[in-house]
């Protein structure tokens, strides 16, 4: 299909070529390369409207290569946002909303994601770039990582919790990064994230560069948690199962189901999910997270078979259809099932 070129576009877009190698060396006078921890190296620049700037690499030329990209993203961005091509150079918008994926995130995903502009405490920004460089991948896909398992929680916590005692975690959490500076990043999501997320800012009256924000560090805050209950809860095993299940009110004969809920294979029911975040002294949306990984995580068997392979399920079988499988007593299996689905 032929589109129609927007005159006025194509020429700011010519303008806006014409200045760039001027506008990046007047940029790049100021950028310095820093070690920073674990071995990496930084880049650290200033942008006018933008502030301080941190790109963060396992060595130096890949801190230069991820600065350059980042800068031409600020710069690019900020002139969709503005009139003219001049104002580029002079403020980043604090918030942007358009779809522009790189190159290699277009061809790993079949929906184009789109970009939200944020502002992150440097010291924020600098540790998930670490986080990228020890796992071998790149900033726009933990970063994405943290901002999603942070508004999944968010989400999951606003159903029972009021958002002023929410908001007020959320806050807390932040302030651990504050106090270093503050830098603009854009943040990719997949589409579907992206409506949430805006949706979700405005209905909370909130920006949604702010909202993506405080989910990063709630994000980040998440994991940590989830580490430690983690061990917790991979110290039930033996004659701890059967401690867990005297101290949730339960009868022996629901130790298979619970050790099944623990690892993932089953579907803990609401009622007994409440009682298990308060064994495990946490929050229900922490513990459904740690049993829905411990599923995903689940190692295939080695099979030996002539004919077919065994079927794995695909999802952690119901509360339900568990207690049925064990073909207990009339009154256990009421009990049981009274605890819900």
């Amino acid at each position: 299909m032929r589109t129609t070129l927007n005159p006025v576009d194509f020429a700011q877009g010519q303008v806006l070529l014409t200045r760039l190698p001027d506008t990046f060396s007047n940029i790049l006078q100021t950028a310095q390369l820093e070690s920073r921890p674990n071995g990496c190296v930084a880049v650290s620049y200033e942008v006018a409207g933008a502030g301080r700037c941190l790109a963060v690499a396992s060595s130096p030329n890949e801190a230069i290569r991820q600065a350059l990209v980042d800068l031409a993203s600020i710069l690019t961005h900020c002139t969709e946002q503005q009139p003219t091509a001049q104002s580029f150079a002079s403020e980043t918008a604090p918030e942007v909303d358009t779809e522009i994926p790189s190159s290699s995130e277009r061809s790993l995903s079949k929906s184009r994601q789109q970009t939200i502009g944020t502002t992150l405490p440097l010291r924020l920004k600098e540790h998930l770039y670490e986080i990228a460089s020890s796992e071998g991948t790149n900033f726009a896909e933990v970063s994405r990582r943290y901002v999603v398992f942070g508004f999944e929680d968010f989400v999951s916590r606003s159903l029972y919790t009021s958002s002023t005692s929410l908001f007020e975690m959320l806050s807390h959490e932040l302030s651990d990064w504050q106090g270093s500076g503050t830098g603009q990043t854009m943040i990719r999501l997949d589409p579907g994230y992206a409506v949430r997320l805006r949706t979700t800012a405005k209905e909370y009256k909130k920006s949604v560069s702010e909202l993506t924000t405080l989910c990063a560090a709630h994000g980040l805050a998440m994991q940590k948690l989830l580490a430690t209950l983690e061990t917790k809860v991979s110290s039930c095993k033996g004659a701890a199962i059967r401690n867990l299940v005297s101290k949730l009110g339960l009868q022996t004969v629901a130790t298979p189901l619970v050790s099944g809920i623990l690892v993932g294979n089953i579907r803990a029911p609401r009622k007994l999910l409440s009682k298990l975040a308060g064994a495990f002294e946490t929050h229900e949306s922490l513990l459904s997270t740690l049993f829905r990984g411990s599923f995903d995580r689940r190692l295939v068997p080695a099979y030996k078979a002539d004919a077919g392979k065994p079927v794995l399920s695909t999802a952690p079988a119901t509360w339900t259809s568990a207690v049925k499988s064990l073909n207990l007593s009339t009154q256990d299996a009421k009990a049981l099932l009274d605890l819900g689905v």
